[in-house]
């Protein structure tokens, strides 16, 4: 397809075919995904903080990255000198 494009009636029968309840995330909600696994926020002295229903609500608490949040809940580490990830 490199330099083609695809004409309007092709692109409305791709739009309609993933519309409505045919698109695989309809009815679902992103930050509560089948996939997301809950996080427990501890303070360095083992004091619950906060609950997260996932990585990325987590990660967007403490401004910084999902990834950042999987290291330090794999590690056990305490992030900051702050808070300690379980999962």
């Amino acid at each position: 397809m490199f330099g083609k494009t695809h004409t309007p009636e092709t692109l409305a029968l791709m739009s309609d075919a993933k519309t409505g309840a045919k698109h695989p995330m309809y009815g679902k909600s992103g930050e509560l995904s089948p996939v997301s696994i809950p996080v427990n926020v501890y303070s360095h002295d083992n004091v619950l903080v906060r609950s997260f229903p996932s990585k990325v609500a987590t990660a967007k608490w403490l401004n910084t990255s999902p990834r950042t949040v999987s290291r330090y809940i794999e590690s056990g580490k305490v992030w900051n000198n702050q808070y300690i990830f379980r999962s």
